[in-house]
């Protein structure tokens, strides 16, 4: 799965040069700065996606800032004793769509 700042591309948006400069720069500098949600389902099936964390912009619960995402997650789940598939997914601020898969010992 490619990063979010590997899936943003300024050539892909419709804009004139000069902001395209802009949008690239944010990119190189503050990539998490582009994310309009975020979710996570520690247990994935590699099918169904259940979301049991998420947070999104103008979401000021979680942090008190309406313009930005939070950028950890901190989840109380149950003891499992085997593996835990982890995914999370991610929408940009264009509408690009990326998800990461990890297995986790605890």
């Amino acid at each position: 799965m490619k990063k979010l700042e590997d899936r943003v591309s300024p050539d892909a948006i419709n804009l004139d040069e000069v902001n395209r400069e802009k949008l690239q720069a944010v990119i190189n500098s503050e990539p998490l700065a582009l994310i309009e949600y975020w979710a996570v389902d520690p247990d994935y099936d590699g099918e169904v996606f259940r979301s049991v964390w998420q947070d999104y912009r103008g979401n000021a619960e979680n942090d008190g800032d309406p313009l930005r995402v939070v950028t950890k997650a901190k989840l109380n789940l149950p003891y499992k004793p085997e593996t835990r598939r982890v995914c999370v997914r991610v929408v940009d601020v264009f509408g690009f769509e990326a998800e990461a898969i990890t297995e986790v010992e605890l």
